[in-house]
């Protein structure tokens, strides 16, 4: 896939790993070329702004690639055949889930909620919203 064509799903896909993952993020590219780490940076930068993250997570793939990190941030998709999320019970349609709080430019992370506290963005610390997922 040529860069720079990614759907919205794959860019919220895309956004959901790089705060997942952050941290192990920022390492391999301090392994790799110089500079990789301000394309991490960037893609932070944009969400936080609000503005078009395409260009800063396509930067950001490729520096993870240079890097030696084989499929970047759009290498990791999601299985098609996947019908139904672990552990959602179908006969139990009320599931709450959280997930992420920003209007602009969400990501597809999600998280449970557990009595250990609440989960936060990793862009800027805001509490995960609550939804309800139903079969």
């Amino acid at each position: 896939m040529e860069r720079g064509t990614e759907s919205a799903e794959q860019i919220a896909d895309a956004v959901a790993y790089v705060c997942e993952n952050a941290t192990g993020i920022r390492e391999t590219l301090e392994r790799g070329p110089a500079g990789g780490t301000a394309r991490l940076d960037e893609v932070f930068t944009a969400l936080r702004a609000g503005t078009d993250v395409a260009g800063p997570l396509a930067a950001l793939h490729r520096a993870l690639r240079r890097a030696q990190d084989a499929a970047g941030v759009f290498g990791r998709t999601r299985d098609a055949a996947m019908t139904s999320l672990a552990g959602i019970r179908r006969d139990h349609p009320r599931e709450t889930v959280l997930l992420c709080p920003r209007a602009e430019n969400p990501c597809a992370r999600y998280a449970w909620p557990d009595r250990a506290g609440a989960a936060v963005c990793a862009v800027d610390d805001t509490p995960l919203r609550r939804a309800t997922l139903s079969p």
